[in-house]
């Protein structure tokens, strides 16, 4: 609650400063309400490249192990979804979804997984593919590799540097509001 506070105010003194400029500081304010941005930016960035790590890390050791699963069963199902079109009309579209359910096997015993990660068609079945599982709960598992977060807190970086161009550039004067 303390960092929302925290973050609240400090973009609320921001826009403030940038918006309503002192008169004859009007280059100094906006600047080092652009830069308070920047900071608060590159502070929620971190804080998001922190937590992406942690989730990493907890995923890596929650699925640390891998089995086989094998396709027994894929669910056919059909949506209807109105797409629009370039002239500015809307079309009814038919998609078509196919859901496996897997089994696996650890310890000699049997496990079903029902995905959410459509498949190619029937013509899947039989097919095998490595899932990641919970050694301490086998009835737990994806057919996602755990990985890391490559783009933990990017765009928080990415304003904070944005903001920090254009508060650079107004206090030393190069960009001059008309």
């Amino acid at each position: 609650m303390k960092r929302i506070t925290i973050i609240v105010c400090g973009f609320s003194l921001a826009i403030a400063l940038v918006a309503l400029p002192f008169q004859y500081m009007e280059h100094i304010t906006s600047g080092l309400g652009l830069s308070l941005a920047a900071v608060l930016l590159a502070w929620l960035g971190i804080l998001q490249r922190k937590g992406s790590k942690e989730d990493c890390k907890r995923d890596m050791q929650l699925y640390s192990a891998s089995t086989m699963m094998k396709v027994v069963d894929v669910e056919e199902s059909e949506l209807e979804m109105w797409e629009h079109q370039p002239d500015g009309s809307s079309q009814l579209c038919h998609v078509r979804t196919y859901l496996p359910t897997y089994e696996y096997s650890v310890k000699g015993k049997t496990y079903r997984y029902s995905s959410r990660q459509s498949v190619s068609g029937k013509r899947d079945l039989g097919k095998q593919v490595v899932g990641y599982y919970n050694p301490d709960r086998p009835d737990i598992i994806t057919e996602n590799r755990p990985g890391k977060s490559v783009f933990g807190g990017f765009f928080c970086f990415f304003g904070a540097a944005v903001c920090l161009i254009f508060g650079i550039l107004i206090v030393t004067g190069r960009m001059v509001r008309g």
